[in-house]
């Protein structure tokens, strides 16, 4: 049922006007979401793993838990379905039985802030590949003016999914599914470039 909301909600995002204008928001005025000072310390800054057509996989980064037997609460999941893989970064399709090393960064552990590679990769429009975070150790003083209250109440209600193509374009806004009791943020992904969880 969560993955039919997902693909309905986001399909209806984007059959909507961007209301970022057509040359986004530069990176000094969006907000992207912190991690609270109390947020335990991530397992890995960096993973990889391999994708392959007609075999769904996914990657996790997950807290540290208590013992480095504890596993610790999830932080980040990429799903590439086995159907998921369209085009290479050389622009060329992916054929039965091909694979491809994804590498997913933190760039900051201080932010919700991500980097995808290869750059290029382009996944399918109908089988998408789906990025799920957990905010819940994210600081929720969003707007940083040292309360939480109503106002930071209204901001995780527009808190999304964002995307940039270089460290120097704008950001723009994808459409993603928020499920606010779980403090969390699902989201199709159709390409490789930087996200973040922003307002």
């Amino acid at each position: 049922m969560r993955r039919f909301l997902l693909i309905c909600s986001v399909a209806t995002l984007l059959s909507c006007s961007d209301n970022t204008g057509p040359s986004g928001v530069p990176d000094a005025q969006l907000h992207i979401v912190r991690q609270g000072t109390t947020a335990p310390p991530l397992v890995a800054m960096r993973d990889s793993f391999w994708a392959k057509v007609g075999d769904g996989r996914e990657l996790h980064f997950n807290y540290q838990g208590a013992t480095p037997a504890d596993t610790g609460e999830e932080f980040l999941r990429f799903e590439v379905p086995g159907d998921g893989l369209l085009l290479k970064p050389d622009g060329s399709a992916f054929q039965t039985g091909d694979s491809i090393r994804i590498t997913i960064t933190v760039v900051d552990s201080a932010y919700f802030r991500f980097q995808f590679e290869p750059a290029g990769l382009q996944f399918s429009p109908d089988h998408p590949a789906r990025l799920k975070v957990e905010y819940l150790h994210a600081d929720h003083d969003f707007n940083e003016d040292g309360v939480q209250n109503a106002a930071d109440t209204t901001i995780e209600h527009i808190l999304d999914m964002w995307k940039r193509e270089g460290t120097t374009a704008p950001w723009f806004r994808i459409g993603s599914v928020k499920f606010e009791d779980l403090d969390e943020i699902d989201a199709n992904i159709l390409s490789f470039t930087e996200y973040a969880i922003a307002w």
